[in-house]
């Protein structure tokens, strides 16, 4: 009988042989997994300068926010819905902007595009001045459209952009307050320019401001207009020709008296894009019947003291906002030129989902809208405070 051969197992202790290549790549394995897991750790602490946008609140325009007295109110059933976005107020992590990127209810901006070169402390203080301008505008367009008579009292100028390159970038900062310019006051925007120009570029200019009420003084060095819209205020050599400036945006922002007494309180939201919302809100408050037909309208887009309503930023994120609130008519401003009037519409409608989306370019046109979604018109002759 032919006896079987017998093989010895390996000796304890005497792992079976392994190629050079094979060990290599081991070492390779363990490199790369610390590798990936110091990348994973990075990501938590690495930032990235977008700012990220996605969809925040829809809220009722009621007594907590909304509140009139010193004239007749009425009640009302429905719902004004005033829309937020919530926008990152630091870079975020690249984890973060990873998941904000594969998200599509989520807008990724670079930084530079949405507040310049501003820090977002400056950017804060500036959204926080215009939505104190917008509930102005919303009071003034409200009371004018239902025969109040509105006091202008003074007009304050503000600084709404400052040139990143520019001789003024990192001595002033947005929403500073100009007061004067050598020492001559200025009371309207209009009276800055004259004033710059009167210098030769490379003069030294003098502007007095205030910031957070605090008096500030600062000297810039005067630059030479150049024509150039993406840089219109270069250095004071940088080609022949060109008048003085100092790379700021000034505008006026006018104080008024009103004859009611109307408080609007949006807790920590800022910004200016609730001008309309506030405008009807008060309407409504002022009036009877219904504006909304006792539907949840959302509403969204600034408004100026002229009754136009102008663009603003985030449609889609509001859009899903005022989805996710139950809302059935959303009103949405025009898109500024050159852009087709409807682009808002079109972003806001590609969230819509069942949600009717109206254009409108002034508060006009949004009573209009609502009266025919079924809303209450306005009456012909409002019950105003300086009625008999």
């Amino acid at each position: 009988m032919t006896q079987p051969t017998a093989i010895a197992d390996p000796p304890l202790g005497s792992p079976p042989p392994r190629s050079r290549r094979h060990r290599a790549w081991n070492v390779v394995g363990v490199v790369g997994f610390v590798l990936l897991g110091v990348v994973a750790i990075g990501a938590n602490f690495v930032r990235v300068p977008y700012v990220i946008i996605s969809p925040g609140d829809a809220t009722p325009l009621d007594e907590h926010v909304v509140e009139v007295s010193g004239a007749r109110t009425y009640e009302h059933s429905g719902e004004l819905l005033f829309l937020t976005v919530r926008v990152s107020n630091r870079d975020p992590t690249v984890w973060r902007w990873l998941f904000a990127k594969i998200d599509s209810g989520v807008d990724v901006t670079k930084r530079e595009e949405v507040i310049g070169c501003a820090s977002y402390a400056e950017n804060a203080r500036l959204q926080d001045l215009l939505m104190l301008e917008s509930q102005d505008s919303a009071k003034t367009v409200a009371l004018h459209r239902l025969g109040y008579d509105v006091v202008e009292e003074g007009t304050r100028i503000v600084l709404r952009a400052v040139a990143c390159d520019g001789p003024s970038f990192g001595k002033v900062e947005l929403a500073d307050e100009l007061t004067a310019v050598d020492g001559q006051p200025v009371t309207a925007s209009k009276d800055v320019r004259p004033l710059v120009e009167a210098h030769q570029p490379g003069d030294q200019v003098h502007m007095s401001l205030v910031r957070d009420g605090d008096p500030v003084e600062v000297t810039v060095r005067a630059g030479r207009q150049t024509g150039i819209p993406a840089h219109p205020c270069g250095p004071p050599d940088s080609e022949p020709g060109g008048k003085a400036c100092v790379g700021i945006v000034a505008e006026g922002i006018v104080e008024e008296r009103f004859p009611v007494e109307i408080a609007i309180d949006t807790r920590r939201v800022s910004g200016p894009s609730a001008g309309l919302a506030f405008t009807l809100a008060i309407i409504d408050e002022l009036t009877p019947g219904d504006l909304t037909g006792g539907r949840r309208v959302a509403v969204t887009g600034s408004i100026l003291a002229d009754g136009h309503v102008v663009p603003v930023g985030g449609v889609e994120q509001k859009t899903i906002a005022a989805r996710r609130s139950g809302a059935t008519v959303m009103l949405v401003p025009a898109c500024a030129e050159p852009q087709p009037r409807s682009c808002e519409a079109e972003l806001a409608r590609a969230h819509a989902d069942g949600m009717r989306v109206i254009v409108v370019e002034t508060i006009d046109d949004a009573l209009r809208a609502l009266e025919r979604a079924g809303g209450d018109p306005i009456p012909a002759r409002p019950p105003a405070a300086n009625d008999p």
